[in-house]
């Protein structure tokens, strides 16, 4: 989870929200961590690369549904999944982690669009 307050409202301010919101919070980052900055500024100390990258493609979900209306754009985040990338210790199979990312590729036009979706549920970003 992203605990930068300022990184947070950028991102979250979807009536705001550009790409160039998004390249700026992410060049912040970079010069935070280049300066050795990053708990000083309150980002996370724990996979903090990996909790801003997912942070900024929610956020670039959002932009991308507005600009294309005509597509049902969203991410989804499968849940904890059994695969090499974890040493196969997550507690989903690849099956049950496939189930939202097919169910929403399947999706009828009209379909939801820019949500993140955690596991089979809608959720905040």
């Amino acid at each position: 989870m992203l605990r930068n307050e300022w990184a947070k409202a950028v991102l979250s301010d979807a009536e705001n929200l550009t790409e160039e919101r998004v390249d700026e919070v992410l060049n912040q980052f970079l010069k935070d961590f280049e300066e050795g900055l990053l708990e000083a500024k309150n980002w996370s100390a724990f996979y903090a690369a990996y909790t801003v990258s997912k942070a900024a493609l929610n956020a670039y979900t959002r932009i991308l549904a507005t600009k294309y209306p005509a597509f049902c754009i969203n991410c989804v985040c499968p849940g904890y999944v059994k695969t090499d990338f974890n040493d196969n210790i997550g507690i989903l199979t690849v099956e049950e982690g496939a189930e939202c990312p097919v169910k929403l590729a399947l999706l009828p036009d009209g379909g939801p669009s820019g949500h993140f979706f955690s596991r089979k549920e809608v959720t905040e970003f």
